[in-house]
């Protein structure tokens, strides 16, 4: 039963819906009111959309973006000091990070979260009230409220890794948020779990292009639990949900060579996207454009990270498309720009050179890819590879040669063969580089290391062979700066010092406890 005045405290003022819809309010339509009294709202199918509405919304917001770039792609060896300075993040990529600074708040996913959380309490009671409000309509915003309640709870995992859980809905957010941190790991098994029992009830694919890529649907929520299935190591299931999605959508393809980058990172809602956060003018992309970008309409602090030099490491072959679609060197500073959602090149030389000019760049971004059929096809690669076995190797391969081919269309016709990495650490190593490759700078890289960390038991491999060379391209390379990043507690975030403050059930990350960097006040 509804409880009477409870205020429902979810900040709601002038939220609009950008998923990419003809009409942001084909759909929905939200109560103007930053308060809303539970027994007034929850009355119609209405007050459930405009909840789910407002999951979506916050997803927008800068700074949810801001930490997704930031947690996923900053700390990674793709990236390095941009030309504009920011003190925060230049102190998280100079690994003087502490409890102090703004980005380890982790406030926009838990207010996501409980969203999801009220929707899924409350909109059952709705279903009694409303006659027109059927079974399946329920059922499937549920399913896309837990879907988005899974992907925020994953990113923080992978993020902090002791965290506070909760399916519970916090009703006023004026009362302190206390709950103990819960095994990570069991977070993950409980999400999949989760999801497989709602799987079905989420919509398998929309008439609506926007709704088909920019709202959680069937292939987002079976990308996502083969996604922590990966990170549980759990291959089979990997492989297994992988599978649904390839063969449950059938239409969806990769895109094609000239077409990949515009249609992909640009236009949007491509043949190969399976989820997107979508973005308009009157909501901008600010933390991708100021990231990344050349232009902001925010404020002229922009390139605040750059791209690491990869001609100095041999990830990309001379054919690759991807190291002139994702980066190039700026005209005077020496570093690289990212160009991926915020460039494109509008002219492609025969001769295959390539210039500044070739590309034009955008004053705004208009979406963020979670999930795109690659990802599907390198997941399921890397599981394989796991598994091991000559067949499943070669399977694997294949997998690969798909993204590969695609971004290489000028290769040589047989120079890229299985017989060239027909064991399974070479396969493991040709999966890891390809996804670095496919997936610069979308979020993923970092949580790719961490995934690999997990499995290896130790960070030094990866921090020899990936990390360090990112310390030494900024002229950080010292045994303090080694040791901070051999530590198996430091390559996860500390916890901001105002969380442990409000909640003393919180226990502070080992490694920021004992570094000199924190402070212990």
């Amino acid at each position: 039963m509804i409880m009477k005045k409870i205020v429902l405290i979810i900040s709601i003022t002038g939220l609009i819906l950008t998923t990419g819809l003809s009409s942001c309010n084909d759909w929905f339509e939200l109560h103007p009111q930053s308060e809303t009294i539970l027994e007034d709202f929850w009355q119609d199918e209405n007050d459930v959309k405009s909840m789910v509405a407002a999951c979506y919304r916050s997803m927008n917001e800068t700074g949810f973006m801001e930490r997704l770039l930031v947690w996923g792609e900053i700390r990674s060896d793709n990236i390095l000091k941009g030309a504009s300075q920011n003190i925060d993040i230049d102190r998280i990529l100079e690994l003087t990070l502490n409890a102090t600074n703004p980005y380890t708040s982790w406030n926009d996913f838990y207010r996501t979260i409980n969203y999801c959380n009220t929707i899924i309490y409350y909109a059952p009671a709705v279903r009694e009230k409303d006659p027109n409000f059927t079974e399946g309509q329920l059922r499937s915003y549920i399913a896309e409220a837990k879907g988005i309640r899974a992907l925020c709870y994953f990113t923080l995992v992978r993020t902090f890794r002791d965290i506070p859980f909760t399916v519970e809905p916090a009703f006023d957010d004026s009362k302190p948020f206390e709950l103990p941190q819960a095994d990570p790991d069991e977070i993950v098994r409980y999400l999949i779990d989760d999801l497989k029992e709602i799987e079905n009830n989420a919509t398998p694919k929309s008439l609506s292009r926007s709704y088909d890529k920019g709202r959680i649907t069937r292939k987002a929520i079976q990308s996502l639990i083969a996604d922590m299935a990966l990170w549980l190591n759990d291959y089979q299931t990997c492989i297994d949900y992988c599978d649904k999605v390839i063969t449950e959508n059938p239409l969806m393809t990769l895109e094609l060579p000239q077409s990949f980058v515009i249609n992909t990172f640009v236009g949007g809602l491509s043949k190969e996207s399976i989820f997107e956060l979508r973005f308009n003018s009157s909501l901008p992309n600010y933390a991708v454009q100021e990231m990344y970008g050349q232009y902001s309409s925010r404020t002229a602090n922009v390139y605040k990270v750059s791209s690491f030099d990869f001609s100095k490491i041999s990830l990309f072959e001379n054919t690759d498309w991807r190291a002139k679609d994702f980066f190039i060197p700026t005209e005077s500073s020496g570093l690289f720009s990212i160009v991926k959602y915020v460039a494109y090149r509008s002219r492609i030389n025969p001769s295959g050179t390539v210039n500044r000019s070739d590309y034009s760049f955008l004053t705004t971004s208009t979406l963020w890819v979670f999930y795109r059929l690659s990802d599907i096809y390198l997941m399921k690669a890397e599981a394989l590879v796991e598994q091991g076995g000559m067949e499943k190797l070669e399977e694997a391969f294949e997998l690969v040669r798909k993204t590969y081919e695609r971004a290489n269309p000028d290769l040589i016709e047989g120079s890229f063969a299985f017989s060239s990495f027909n064991s399974q650490g070479a396969m493991r190593e040709l999966v890891f580089d390809e996804r670095q490759r496919e997936f610069l700078f979308e979020g993923k890289r970092y949580f790719d290391l961490l995934r690999r960390i997990k499995r290896e038991g130790t960070p030094g491999n990866v921090v020899s062979k990936y990390l360090m060379r990112k310390y030494e391209a900024q002229g950080l390379e010292s045994p303090t700066i080694r040791s901070k990043i051999n530590d198996k507690d430091a390559i996860y975030m500390p916890i901001n010092e105002k969380e442990l403050k409000n909640n003393p059930l919180l226990v502070q990350n080992p490694f920021y406890v004992l570094s000199a960097d924190i402070s212990k006040n």
